[in-house]
């Protein structure tokens, strides 16, 4: 009788573990996908936060050498302009633009980035030219043949300008430039220098 008493009590142990274990089974199965959502959830949060934190760190670091490359060149104005798309024409293309993304000043200086968001390029076709085939570098400003271009610096208050094209992979997508409001710039500057320079930004801004 002692036997029979031990035995079922053994099945009684056996079946509660047996319905324990089917329980659990029917948790992590009815809750798996719940999980996985919370899991990938948390993955793609925490590589948005690195994306992030990454891009604040690169627009400080470009702040940064925009002011070397200001004060190496003696200038008054150092800056970035980035082109993107926005507006789009029934056809279905792009209407392209261009923005001033990255502006540091000297003191006493204006800031003009405010005032130049979303330019359409077409407005600005042979400055952009001369840009590409690095030719924008006058330390008179008054000197510039086009017209459209020489205006809109003078309106600016823009005695010199320093301008080299960014390119990557083939494509023209920025320009990083000086400029010169207090005095002329100095005629002997060295482009191919400047060049080395603002090459060095453009890696940490398409980095």
């Amino acid at each position: 009788m002692e036997q029979i008493k031990l035995i079922l009590a053994e099945l009684r142990k056996t079946r509660t573990i047996v319905l324990l274990i089917l329980l659990i089974a029917f948790i992590l199965y009815y809750y798996k996908s719940l999980v996985t959502e919370v899991v990938e959830t948390k993955m793609k949060y925490k590589k948005t936060e690195i994306s992030f934190n990454k891009s604040i760190n690169n627009n400080v670091l470009i702040q940064q050498m925009l002011n070397d490359l200001m004060i190496e060149f003696k200038a008054d104005r150092a800056y970035i302009f980035q082109f993107h798309n926005t507006i789009k024409y029934y056809d279905g293309s792009h209407k392209n633009h261009m923005s001033n993304s990255f502006e540091v000043c000297n003191k006493g200086v204006s800031p003009e980035c405010y005032w130049l968001q979303n330019i359409p390029v077409s407005l600005y076709p042979v400055f952009l030219q001369d840009i590409m085939l690095k030719k924008m570098c006058y330390s008179k400003v008054g000197d510039i043949e086009e017209e459209t271009t020489r205006l809109t610096l003078l309106n600016q208050g823009i005695k010199s300008i320093v301008i080299a094209p960014y390119f990557s992979d083939g494509q023209f997508i920025a320009f990083i430039g000086c400029d010169y409001v207090k005095t002329e710039m100095d005629s002997t500057i060295s482009f191919h220098q400047f060049e080395k320079f603002t090459n060095q930004i453009g890696k940490i801004l398409i980095n």
